[in-house]
């Protein structure tokens, strides 16, 4: 179905969906509105604006009552034809449309894919784009038209809830890498990682620990990820790239394509590889691996975290970087924020980073809204240049305290936006790119809640300072955004993948931002990119 913003729907479909209602420049939920920066991007042809048009209303999409979870849409052409296709994540199924509403994608699965379809040239020898998903202990992938790739589904273990597309054994041609909730034990050594090749063969070297490959001893300390835990890039530039997933823990594990894990600095007291360095925020509590005083110590706990690898500081060699939830060595306080982390791939801090940013206020995500289908904060962090005048790029993030934080390549907060005081409603991070054409790049993200009637869509600029907010219906969308050119007009669509999913109601919501254009998408999607792997390559 297709409409404009305030066309009323005769069946009732986006009843409690605003437009606009609570749009506006409200400042930076701190103090107040801060001027723009510079534009970071080439502007628009037609030069842009600062004024970002209101969302409108392009199209209500839909089958029928599967609910989604974490997966970003997907906006991409599949089969070349130039029209693109959007694919959302539900509950048993992938689902297409065409942004006139039809349908033209309806894969099943069994059970739910929780992370975001995976969409590249996974197979050169095709025709078009392929697809792949993780939908509970299995890796799906199709061709453009939806048909079973040989060797695919490929099982392995319950749940894989984080799944990226890269060309880990520099071969020239990408794999597939997922992360799991149930971690393998084998040969006396854990395993959360495996890599499939996209004839459904099992990557030499996978899973890395288990098989030995890795080269770790008993001090690599593995355990689940929960939430998207995973992002793939290049992070020794040896051009081959890289496999970073954080764990359910403070620890967080880092191999190189065949397999091997990254060694730990010497500094690192009886530690060999980087999966055995625990991420205490006392840099030298975390090198000689404990906390003299447990119940004051801060550490990190990686359950939700969803990383990134760029070079954040410009000097040529990419980072690390992941936010996650802070809790004392103890383990008995667990709601002391949030903490965003750069590191070096041998667990070294550069010089800003040796003690981790801390956003320490909580006020609600670390904990799933039992009985709802309605889960925690995922530690998204999306990497970006917003404003060219500081160094490097700078980082956003949604904390534990109903802000989202926006933090430079010195550790130093930009600013923060409190999108909430509400502690039943959430984020799952945001989604970056310029929505008015002038090269100045705006952040836009969801919001969710067990409670219907408190999701919004929300436009922020670059300074921090509110744009727009949409309501969106029911629990409003878990996931991150999508922001593409869904219909082919040369203007920016936004694409939502609501939460709730009812028999004639919709599941994707398409806003369309007048006078945008394609020419800065600097982080438009959950995992950067529809590879889904959390990079941000060099220059």
């Amino acid at each position: 179905m297709v409409c404009g913003c305030l066309v009323a729907l005769s069946s009732g479909l986006l009843s409690g969906l605003g437009c606009g209602g609570t749009g506006g420049n409200s400042g930076n939920g701190n103090n107040g509105p801060v001027q723009l920066p510079a534009p970071s991007c080439q502007a628009s042809p037609s030069g842009g604006s600062h004024a970002v048009a209101e969302p409108q209303l392009l199209a209500s999409l839909g089958d029928r009552y599967h609910e989604a979870w974490l997966g970003s849409p997907a906006v991409a052409d599949l089969d070349g034809d130039g029209t693109a296709e959007i694919l959302a994540a539900r509950e048993g199924l992938l689902l297409g449309w065409h942004a006139d509403g039809q349908s033209v994608f309806r894969a099943q699965v069994s059970g739910r894919i929780w992370s975001s379809p995976v969409v590249a040239d996974l197979d050169t020898s095709r025709a078009g784009l392929e697809v792949a998903v993780a939908a509970r202990g299995r890796i799906y992938a199709w061709d453009a038209a939806g048909t079973d790739l040989p060797g695919f589904p490929y099982q392995w273990r319950d749940e894989m809830r984080a799944l990226a597309a890269g060309d880990i054994d520099g071969d020239g041609a990408l794999e597939l890498v997922a992360v799991t909730t149930s971690r393998l034990e084998q040969n006396d050594r854990r395993d959360i990682l495996i890599a499939v090749e996209m004839n459904g063969a099992t990557v030499s070297g996978f899973p890395p620990n288990t098989t030995g490959a890795s080269g770790c001893d008993k001090s690599c300390y593995v355990t689940g990820g929960y939430d998207q835990n995973l992002a793939v890039g290049d992070v020794n530039g040896d051009d081959v790239v890289d496999i970073l997933a954080p764990t359910d823990s403070a620890y967080i594990s880092l191999h190189e394509g065949n397999g091997r894990a990254f060694d730990a600095a010497e500094i690192f007291q009886n530690r060999t590889k980087f999966l055995g360095i625990r991420m205490l925020h006392d840099y030298a509590e975390a090198q000689q691996g404990f906390a003299p005083v447990k119940e004051s110590a801060n550490q990190a706990h990686f359950t939700n975290s969803a990383p990134a690898i760029a070079d954040i500081d410009g000097d040529g060699v990419a980072e690390l970087v992941v936010v996650g939830s802070v809790q004392n060595a103890a383990q008995s306080d667990r709601e002391r924020g949030v903490a965003l982390w750069v590191l070096n791939s041998d667990g070294t801090r550069p010089a800003d980073w040796i003690t981790p940013f801390h956003a320490s206020d909580f006020l609600a995500g670390l904990w799933d809204y039992d009985g709802t289908n309605v889960v925690a904060a995922t530690n998204q962090v999306a990497v970006a240049d917003l404003d060219p005048a500081r160094s490097g790029f700078e980082m956003v993030f949604a904390g534990f305290d109903g802000r989202i934080h926006a933090v430079d390549s010195r550790a130093q907060e930009l600013w923060s936006y409190t999108y909430t005081t509400d502690d039943r409603v959430l984020t799952g991070g945001v989604a970056i790119a310029d929505l008015s054409g002038d090269g100045v790049p705006e952040i836009a993200f969801n919001t969710y809640s067990p409670d219907a009637g408190k999701g919004e869509l929300v436009i922020l600029d670059a300074g921090g300072s509110r744009r727009h907010a949409m309501t969106l219906p029911r629990r409003g969308a878990m996931s991150v955004p999508t922001i593409a050119d869904a219909n082919g007009d040369g203007q920016l669509d936004i694409a939502v993948n609501l939460k709730d999913g009812r028999d004639g109601e919709p599941q994707v919501l398409i806003f369309t931002v007048a006078n945008s254009a394609d020419n800065c998408l600097l982080w438009p999607t959950a995992r950067a990119n529809l590879r889904r792997d959390g990079y941000v390559p060099p220059g």
